[in-house]
């Protein structure tokens, strides 16, 4: 078998992370009493503008963190970074709550405060897992071992994994903030591989994000297979080993990635 391992993204590729951020922002938006889709709207937009425009911005794009985990993680762990966004995510949240209700004409703190505090629990009610996840995940144990190689916050990431029943199926989860290094910088692949004592040359890399996880896994040496969900490069050349548009089409690539490596290989 030429691949010993495969390293999997966790948000849009295993988790709908957006896709549940804004279900969550529109169910949240509802309680505000006034015109929830302009709620909504304006909730997503302030959190964007807001967090985009911060002090903690700059350490948090670098760890892949964003504006939808601010709404309602928990940034624990050691250093300036983490520490920083835990005092800058109570403000933040309220602040979206206030400028999203002000859209539809409402002026009310608590009502603000309220929104925020609700935000959290509805946002935890849904992790969004996609609904070929976990049985992808187990047809790849069967054959493979996995890492999880995730940008973001330890206590956000392992919420998310735990929650969704996919911990016992990777053999390593690597998080960028708890080891201090993002991708696509080719060092956390470099772990992610020692960790689960596998080369590049006998890993694959999974994920949605072309410059995170495509670009740098193929500056690590590794093998690589894009999760393009939109579907926006058909027809066109991509940048990646393989394409998929569907999660649950991942071990049917894998198998034909494995052929053209047993291929040249044996050329």
């Amino acid at each position: 078998m030429p691949f010993r391992a495969v390293l999997l993204d966790l948000d849009n590729t295993l988790l709908l992370e957006d896709h549940a951020t804004l279900s969550a922002v529109r169910r949240t938006s509802e309680r505000a009493g006034a015109d929830p889709p302009t709620v909504a709207a304006a909730a997503a937009r302030a959190a964007e503008e807001l967090f985009g425009s911060s002090s903690v911005f700059s350490y948090a794009d670098e760890m892949g963190i964003w504006w939808g985990e601010a709404l309602w993680g928990d940034f624990e762990g050691d250093g300036p970074g983490l520490a920083a966004l835990r005092a800058f995510v109570p403000g933040f949240r309220q602040a979206v709550w206030t400028n999203a209700l002000a859209a539809a004409g409402v002026v009310d703190e608590a009502l603000a405060r309220d929104l925020a505090t609700t935000y959290v629990r509805v946002r935890r009610s849904d992790w969004g897992v996609d609904p070929a996840a976990l049985r992808t995940l187990d047809a790849l144990a069967a054959h493979y071992r996995l890492a999880l190689v995730t940008n973001g916050a330890p206590k956000v990431q392992r919420e998310k994994v735990e929650a969704a029943g996919m911990r016992s199926h990777f053999a390593a989860v690597l998080i960028s903030a708890e080891i201090g290094i993002g991708k696509p910088d080719r060092r956390i692949f470099d772990a992610a591989l020692e960790a689960i004592g596998t080369s590049a040359r006998d890993a694959v890399m999974v994920g949605d994000s072309v410059e995170r996880d495509i670009v740098g896994a193929r500056g690590a040496g590794l093998r690589t297979i894009w999760l393009d969900r939109s579907g926006d490069m058909l027809g066109r050349a991509a940048p990646a080993d393989v394409r998929i548009t569907e999660l649950g089409d991942l071990p049917a690539a894998l198998a034909a990635i494995e052929d053209v490596a047993t291929t040249v290989r044996s050329a």
